[in-house]
């Protein structure tokens, strides 16, 4: 019995050492793990483990591909329930787009969420935040910057491939029209880029084209050519400010796209998709670098006092070492070991000066008025002047502007508004003018085809009437009548004029006439440009510029068809300095 005993001892105490050595082993790596946390994530916070009270709960937005960050670091910070002025502390994460909440805040308010801190993917976004002296006291950097991810210009690696201007320097033209240094439309580049209105990467990137471009009638010319023909790509569903590269990897097609992105999304989307990766180039003149700000957006009470105690939190070397893993450089700029053949680098790269204050603002303004919708009413001249041939035995003036306008209506886009009149004297009774086409969409039915159709068929075949004189002065006071009354503040209300300028029609109201009704009519809040394009340099020409004048408008005397694209573009630029163009 006792050798039983003995037996059945000795055949138990094994398994209970091994249940004892299991449970120790689970309790070591438990205090292993709570020694780690604690050193990484809670080192610089000293907090009672539990508190009794209401809980004060603080609202952060945060742009969402910083989010994993942040949301990680408050999950420990709930956990430790603080006791913060008597209340125990604590933090919702919410992904919010940092152009939202710029926004939000300009107003005094970042909507319905009432933020008490906030995670913004640039500093450039607190310019916007702070626009008027209340929301200037209201958002306040904690000076603790998260994590940083320079911006890199990117293509698909086959595209790439294929494409020596991609090579080992890739400056910012590669971003730019073929007028302003950038590559020649034959290699078939695809720009895609991140609209600035929401993404932080897409308003640095302008700011620096901006700087490219220059300053003057010729730079804003360069910048509307940009904005009207740059393929502009809102932010990517759960990608925070930048668009998704999925699609963008995947091009159909010949296309070559290239893009502008962060650092960070590149090994982001390497990681996800390691069969297609991107190549990535650092800009050769520098680069600007996205900073991740913690922002307080509150003005005291708990709340605030919560938020800071937040931001202990976000110091920690336990945040640091997550933002590098997902792939963030950190608030001083170092960087992960990614693979070279990401085509980044550890290193710190060069990096541009920070924008001015004020700049992000400019800038934003500049793209926001080129994209409003234009609604024009364009005006061609059949009159006898038009049916001057532009060299002898050549095509007539008509005929030379009619297949240019007609050319360039496919810079219009679809949502612009056009109608077209034709004018000479008498063309419908004592009318002097004729609507050939109404305005309205260009994409819109006008009979059995598009108004962009008919339009581009009027133009291109229209004729001239050889005998008719140009009742030019009466047609432009009827036209601003009629642009004036029907003014829609959504656009920008223009007509524009193609003539040879001659005003020749006796039965026609005077130049002075013309003014003084304009002076009378003109409406701050109603404004409408008279645009011409001028065939020559008519004897009136001091008239017609005078009329312009009038209405904050332009006349551009030109000698050769092949000036009047880049004269478009111009009139398009007017839009960034309005209403105070230099003349």
């Amino acid at each position: 019995m006792t050798s039983g005993r003995t037996g059945a001892g000795s055949r138990y105490r094994p398994g209970r050492k091994r249940r004892l050595s299991t449970a120790l082993f689970a309790l070591l790596a438990a205090a292993i793990a709570a020694t780690v946390l604690v050193a990484l994530g809670a080192r610089t916070i000293s907090a009672k483990p539990t508190c009794v009270g209401q809980t004060i709960t603080a609202q952060v937005a945060v742009s969402s591909e910083i989010a994993p960050v942040i949301q990680k670091v408050a999950t420990y910070f709930n956990s430790q329930r603080r006791q913060v002025d008597g209340r125990c502390a604590a933090v919702a994460v919410h992904q919010v787009s940092a152009a939202t909440v710029a926004a939000g805040l300009a107003r005094g308010s970042a909507g319905k969420l009432a933020v008490n801190a906030w995670v913004p993917d640039s500093s450039l976004w607190l310019d916007v935040a702070r626009a008027t002296p209340a929301s200037t006291r209201l958002v306040q950097p904690s000076g603790l910057v998260l994590a940083e991810s320079p911006l890199v210009i990117a293509m698909p690696r086959p595209a790439a491939a294929r494409m020596p201007i991609f090579g080992s320097s890739v400056g910012w033209q590669i971003l730019a029209p073929p007028s302003a240094g950038g590559p020649s439309r034959a290699l078939g580049l695809n720009v895609q880029y991140p609209d600035p209105l929401q993404s932080a990467a897409g308003l640095a990137g302008l700011i620096e084209l901006k700087r490219l471009f220059g300053y003057g009638r010729a730079a804003r010319g360069e910048m509307a050519t940009f904005a009207l023909n740059v393929q502009v790509v809102p932010p990517g569903t759960g990608a925070g400010s930048l668009p998704s590269l999925d699609a963008f990897a995947r091009p159909s097609g010949a296309t070559a796209p290239v893009t502008l992105t962060s650092e960070q999304a590149v090994v982001a989307f390497d990681r996800a998709h390691p069969d297609q990766p991107l190549a990535a180039r650092y800009p050769a003149q520098g680069t600007f670098q996205l900073s991740y700000p913690y922002v307080l957006t509150t003005s005291g009470g708990v709340p605030l006092a919560v938020a800071k105690a937040f931001g202990t939190a976000l110091r920690s070397s336990y945040a640091s070492a997550y933002a590098r893993y997902e792939g963030f450089r950190t608030g001083s700029g170092a960087g992960g070991a990614w693979p070279a053949s990401y085509g980044l680098q550890s290193a710190e790269p060069h990096l541009l000066r920070p924008p001015g204050p004020s700049q992000a603002g400019k800038e934003l303004h500049a793209w926001r008025v080129l994209g409003l919708g234009s609604r024009f009413l364009a005006i061609n001249d059949v009159s006898a002047a038009m049916a001057t041939p532009v060299a002898p035995g050549g095509p007539t003036l008509e005929q030379v502007l009619g297949r240019t306008s007609a050319a360039g209506m496919k810079r219009f886009p679809d949502s612009t508004q056009m109608g077209l009149w034709a004018f000479a004297s008498h063309l419908s009774g004592a009318l002097p003018y004729r609507q050939l086409v109404s305005i309205g969409p260009l994409a819109g039915p006008f009979g059995v085809v598009t108004r962009r159709q008919a339009i581009q068929h009027l133009a291109a075949t229209g004729q001239t009437f050889p005998h008719a004189p140009a009742a030019l002065y009466g047609t432009l006071l009827a036209a601003y009548k009629q642009m004036v009354t029907g003014y829609q503040p959504q656009y920008v209300n223009d007509i524009i004029v193609l003539t040879a300028g001659v005003e020749n029609d006796p039965s026609d109201i005077s130049a002075a006439t013309l003014l003084r009704d304009l002076h009378t009519m003109v409406k701050p809040n109603r404004p409408v440009e008279i645009l011409m394009v001028v065939f020559g340099v008519p004897k009136d020409l001091g008239d017609l510029q005078q009329i312009a004048k009038a209405t904050n408008g332009k006349v551009w005397p030109v000698t050769s068809a092949a000036q009047i694209p880049q004269i478009f573009y111009r009139a398009f630029g007017r839009r960034i300095c309005q209403p105070h163009c230099p003349k």
